[in-house]
């Protein structure tokens, strides 16, 4: 049954036909969950591009085909030398919705990890700055990614340039300036690369940090070799990133040393006001720490503004009312104000009776009015007993 719409996608998209008179389809290219991608010519200019295809199984669900849209609409603001250009969103005739893309020629950060392992530091960290360039770029704009990970990383070469980075997949970024498209209760992304407050489901509290942490997450797995949070289920991997503390990278790799492991795990902090002010910031510092530079705090926040705290975040304890040390002339005796501050302590339980006492008579002389004088009685004592606890007593 799986296999129908993609038969009848396979149908519409054969090679040689062309949509909207635009495209003219070569062939597939590559397959996902949510679609496939075709590689197709331009009619009227030279070149080609990629064309990824929403599946017909997948157009019912509005959630799904509103990311489609959002994607598209997102990444077409996002005009940003690491970040794929979007160039064109459309409807075949058959009722298939799908993007026009640039084509990319070259593998996926993941694919890299897996054939090389842990790259060299200097080819890790100039990843990592391309990757922080791009994300700065959607920051500046009010999206966040939310779902950075390797698989959303294409490394290209071309032109001289090894190793360019483009940024794929914004389909569950979050822009500040549209409506949300799913509750608080939903948890979107991939675990491994979850911020805690992501995979917390706190919306609210989802910012450029957020994205901060799958950048550290991305250095840690370059630079070691390792992700920095395993286990066998995803649940599993989703109680680390929120409870657990990675194991710094240089225990794993010895040579990278504690400076690089405290970056690495300042961007990995569950708090998200205890990670860099910005992406560039965490960039700026895993370099100076590869190279042997000092890094401190006022460094790193030059890069960039830190942006607002917020609600997820959990500061220092304080004390509400911080106690004042005492002045040279008031030292070894109580002042007036201390003593009343006592008094009132020592008389807020009697007081407290009293006035229940008051009540009481009250409520007493209302359904019984036979006992009215008795009432009386009782009243003005308790009266007279409050007044003379209230009354300001001092030496």
């Amino acid at each position: 049954m799986n296999n129908a719409p993609n038969m009848a996608a396979l149908a519409e998209f054969a090679p040689g036909t062309i949509l909207q008179g635009t495209y003219r389809i070569v062939g597939p290219i590559a397959e996902g969950g949510c679609g496939e991608i075709f590689l197709a010519d331009h009619t009227r200019l030279p070149g080609q591009v990629a064309i990824k295809v929403l599946h017909r199984s997948l157009q019912q669900n509005a959630e799904v085909l509103s990311r489609f849209r959002q994607e598209a609409e997102i990444t077409a603001t996002l005009r940003h030398p690491h970040i794929v250009q979007v160039l064109d969103f459309n409807v075949t005739d058959q009722g298939y919705p799908y993007l026009v893309m640039e084509l990319l020629e070259g593998q996926s950060l993941a694919r890299r990890i897996t054939d090389a392992g842990a790259l060299a530091p200097a080819i890790a960290v100039g990843i990592v700055e391309q990757i922080a360039q791009a994300l700065h770029a959607a920051h500046t704009r009010g999206i966040v990614h939310r779902d950075l990970k390797p698989d959303n990383v294409m490394l290209l070469a071309g032109d001289g340039v090894k190793d360019f980075v483009k940024v794929l997949d914004f389909g569950i970024s979050q822009a500040s300036w549209r409506p949300r498209l799913t509750d608080g209760a939903q948890v979107a992304g991939t675990p491994q690369y979850m911020a805690p407050e992501q995979a917390c489901g706190l919306r609210e509290a989802i910012d450029s940090r957020s994205d901060q942490f799958s950048l550290a997450a991305i250095a840690y797995t370059l630079l070691t070799g390792h992700e920095p949070f395993v286990a066998e289920d995803p649940i599993a991997v989703l109680y680390q990133v929120v409870h657990a503390d990675p194991v710094p990278p240089s225990a794993l790799l010895p040579r990278l040393g504690s400076p690089v492991d405290a970056v690495i795990l300042r961007g990995l902090a569950k708090q998200s006001s205890a990670r860099f002010p910005s992406v560039l910031a965490f960039a700026t510092a895993l370099r100076q720490a590869l190279e042997g530079v000092p890094v401190t705090l006022s460094e790193a926040a030059e890069t960039d503004e830190p942006p607002p705290v917020r609600a997820f975040d959990r500061g220092p304890a304080t004390t509400p009312f911080p106690r004042s040390e005492a002045s040279p002339t008031s030292a070894g005796r109580p002042t007036r104000r201390m003593i009343r501050r006592m008094r009132w302590q020592i008389y807020r339980v009697p007081r407290r009776l009293a006035l229940l006492a008051i009540a009481a008579a009250m409520t007493f002389a209302w359904f019984s009015p036979t006992a009215r004088g008795t009432a009386e009685t009782v009243w003005h004592h308790a009266q007279s007993e409050a007044q003379r606890l209230t009354a300001p007593r001092l030496p």
